[in-house]
């Protein structure tokens, strides 16, 4: 399942509007990061480390489907060859945004509306739906950057939203400078971190959160 990746988008949906918090490069490639790390989490992909981080490739090692629309686009594209891991991640976010937002209007978090500029051009917004899921996630962030131990996805969500400048109340000095710490050391053990063969938190945060 794609949830790391479903809930970083709704933190990057406007709840009112429907529309991204932040502009197509950031969002691509935090989207794009948050599904390379669904896939490492099924246990889809690995990531082979590098002296530079920059090197650092995803290697796909088992491709049959998940039934996940966005999983499967991404591996359809990571599939034929290793890719370096910030190409991956800008590619797949701007290939999986629409399958994760229909994932998440099917599950009720989020409502497709269409409207028309002008009585011309038509466009598509997704305002929020059921905030269950979003609030749920929000608090999470919230405790943690005041001061809780956060849990692994929640870690992950701030290191993610740290680099790309969105973590929520971010204007706020004590706020930057919390989210900067879990960035380095939030989330330095468990089945993601466990996962970078070799690669320090520094190069993670290198890879999956630098826009």
């Amino acid at each position: 399942m794609s949830r790391l990746a479903e809930n970083l988008v709704l933190l990057l949906l406007d709840d009112a509007t429907g529309r991204s918090t932040v502009d197509t490069g950031r969002r691509y490639r935090a989207v794009g990061s948050a599904v390379l790390l669904d896939l490492v989490r099924a246990g889809r992909v690995t990531i082979a480390a590098a002296d530079d981080a920059r090197e650092a490739r995803v290697q796909v090692v088992d491709a049959a489907p998940t039934g996940d629309p966005a999983l499967d686009t991404a591996l359809g594209k990571l599939a034929p060859k290793p890719l370096k891991v910030g190409w991956a991640a800008e590619n797949l976010g701007h290939d999986c945004w629409q399958p994760l937002l229909e994932l998440l209007a099917a599950d009720g978090a989020i409502r497709q509306q269409e409207q028309r500029v002008l009585g011309l051009l038509k466009t598509t917004t997704w305002p929020a739906g059921d905030g269950t899921r979003e609030r749920v996630v929000r608090e999470a962030i919230t405790t943690a950057l005041h001061g809780a131990e956060p849990d692994e996805e929640t870690g992950v969500l701030i290191t993610i939203l740290h680099g790309i400048g969105a973590v929520p109340g971010a204007d706020n000095e004590a706020t930057r400078a919390r989210a900067a710490q879990i960035a380095k050391t939030g989330w330095a053990a468990g089945p993601l971190r466990d996962a970078f063969h070799g690669l320090g938190t520094a190069q993670l945060v290198t890879l999956f959160a630098a826009s």
